[in-house]
């Protein structure tokens, strides 16, 4: 897990900040289910995908403009390796991001079942 966190950069801060923030939501409404709760946690899930979807353009960009600027991979035979290891990392952070989604909305689901909404 940390090793997500370190491919992430800075980016994944911010992932985890907004995954936080929706998990914590998630668990306020399951802990005491009232409906108003359940339109924060879409707000912030919406934000959490939003935050995802940034960080992942942001490693590609850095991705895509590293290599051709540094000479030393740009020139390097396995160039196609280097280019897949930036995928990579740029990818980790959907990967919390959206684990991070989906355990809340699991949460979620417990909570809408103590309200009763579901049979």
């Amino acid at each position: 897990m940390y090793e997500f966190l370190r491919m992430g950069g800075v980016p994944m801060i911010f992932v985890l900040l907004f995954g936080g923030l929706t998990m914590a939501a998630a668990i306020a409404f399951a802990r005491r289910p009232m409906e108003r709760l359940v339109g924060m946690i879409r707000g912030m899930s919406i934000a959490t995908v939003f935050v995802v979807l940034s960080a992942v353009a942001g490693g590609l960009v850095a991705t895509f403009t590293n290599i051709p600027h540094t000479p030393e991979w740009a020139n390097h035979p396995q160039i196609h390796l280097i280019v897949m290891a930036g995928i990579g990392e740029s990818l980790s952070c959907a990967i919390v991001g959206f684990s991070f989604l989906a355990m809340a909305w699991l949460i979620t689901a417990l909570g809408v079942r103590r309200m009763g909404l579901v049979a």
